[in-house]
């Protein structure tokens, strides 16, 4: 994607400058050698400027969509960084001998939301990141949600250290809600690093140490 991007803006930077090129030598050997006398010279000059106006705005309708991409990229990129950390310490299991309630950290999905709706990712080609992104986002909400359900339970009312217990093995238990938001984030990694190669992105993906 990235070859296929640097090919584009290539070729349609040379197909402007090309166009008006032509256009400014055709007007000037018009001007000065056939001094005006032949009118086929006024619409081909014309009509390479209108050729060079279309593909210049098309040229910069294709930047201007890059760039949001990969604004949301690097977006992406450092909030799943972030999300690892929290994924990774944030939710150590509970002291089996002394278990207390606790308010848990909350994952961050702002940037997957504004990378959704932002329509960075609309053009073909974007299908694998896009459903990952849903599913990503999906879970994301859910568990968030069932961290609150789970504060208001344990704090508003007296609930007894087995059941602290029982609610913590049940999220840090194979296959448990944890383990899936590990796997999806790696997915979406992976989907980052080998189908994007915008430039600093790796970078950013990078976990901290």
């Amino acid at each position: 994607m990235g070859l296929l991007g640097r090919l584009s803006r290539q070729f349609f930077a040379a197909a402007t400058i090309t166009c008006l090129l032509v256009a400014l030598g055709i007007c000037g050997w018009w001007l000065t050698v056939a001094r005006g006398r032949d009118d086929h010279f006024e619409p081909a000059t014309s009509g390479l400027a209108l050729v060079a106006a279309v593909t210049g705005v098309y040229a910069e309708r294709r930047a201007a969509a890059r760039e949001r991409r990969t604004q949301a990229l690097h977006a992406l990129a450092d909030e799943l960084v972030k999300n690892t950390e929290l994924l990774g310490t944030g939710f150590a299991p509970l002291d089996r001998f002394a278990p207390r309630a606790r308010v848990y950290p909350r994952l961050m999905q702002s940037a997957t939301d504004a990378a959704l709706v932002s329509g960075a990712f609309s053009e073909p080609g974007h299908d694998e990141l896009v459903a990952l992104l849903h599913r990503w986002r999906d879970a994301v909400h859910d568990f968030n949600r069932r961290l609150d359900l789970t504060e208001l339970r344990t704090y508003v009312s007296r609930v007894p250290p087995e059941e602290l217990l029982a609610i913590d093995e049940a999220m840090h238990r194979p296959g448990g809600q944890l383990a899936v938001l590990r796997q999806l984030r790696g997915s979406v990694e992976e989907v980052l690093r080998g189908r994007y190669a915008e430039p600093g992105l790796a970078a950013r993906l990078q976990r901290p140490g």
